[in-house]
């Protein structure tokens, strides 16, 4: 009982605050091989209480299935730069099921604000022209239906452009039609690469800047990325150091 309380102790005062102060979020299996090196010997249904026990006293919090974070406070996307595309969509269709987010939503993460703004909806790939066609009649709007990379010289970024996209299975899922932040970080490395409305490195710097502001879901995040067959380097870049155990674990330190 005594090694167990000063392993509890341990992982308490010494191996979550060192891991916190190191990165923004780590992995149940970096806490493990922690303690390892520690040469903490803890049973894994042990480790998992304790665990449990570190995030109701505040030391960490619950970052997604197996995920912790030092941040508290989750993210949470303006919903303002979608409510009136999100508006006119129900009010034509419905029963149409999408979901739908805006890079003006990401503008207070930039370092240089973005001056005009791309909306990305995504939906079912058979309902992709009729929703095409009724966005056509949109007064002051551009609408682009599933651009490619071999469309981007034809892209204009105008005051009101849409970009209307097949909506993918397993996506995360998103609250009256808007995208969460983990779906948003990994549409948008898809998105900077294929089509001229932001750089890559200006992307990578936002969403290293949105995720230490606020706390994410980084197995929601990472399962979709790999959906996507997006890396995590992908969407963080050069700043971040990104060790890969497996497709399931990745420590980020920034």
């Amino acid at each position: 009982m005594k090694q167990a309380e000063s392993n509890k102790a341990r992982l308490f005062m010494r191996i979550l605050p060192e891991l916190s102060a190191a990165a923004p979020y780590f992995s149940m299996e970096t806490v493990a091989k922690k303690m390892a090196a520690l040469q903490l010997t803890t049973a894994e249904a042990s480790l998992k209480t304790y665990m449990s026990e570190a995030m109701k006293k505040g030391i960490v919090h619950d970052a997604g299935r197996g995920w912790y974070s030092r941040l508290a406070t989750p993210v949470t996307l303006d919903p303002k730069p979608v409510k009136t595309v999100i508006s006119r969509i129900e009010k034509a269709f419905p029963l149409l099921e999408f979901t739908c987010w805006s890079t003006e939503q990401v503008n207070p993460y930039m370092h240089h604000l973005l001056a005009k703004f791309v909306t990305f909806v995504y939906a079912d790939r058979d309902l992709m022209p009729a929703l095409f066609d009724a966005m056509q009649g949109w007064k002051g709007y551009r609408v682009y239906l599933d651009p490619k990379t071999a469309d981007a010289r034809n892209f204009r970024l105008e005051d009101n452009t849409i970009v209307i996209r097949p909506d993918l299975a397993q996506a995360p899922e998103s609250h009256h039609h808007m995208a969460p932040a983990e779906r948003l970080l990994v549409d948008l490395a898809v998105e900077a690469e294929t089509l001229p409305f932001l750089g890559r490195g200006e992307a990578q710097d936002m969403a290293c800047r949105l995720v230490t502001t606020g706390q994410i879901s980084m197995n929601t995040l990472l399962r979709y990325a790999q959906r996507r067959r997006v890396e995590p380097k992908a969407i963080f870049g050069e700043k971040w150091s990104i060790n890969v155990t497996n497709r399931e674990n990745v420590t980020l330190v920034d």
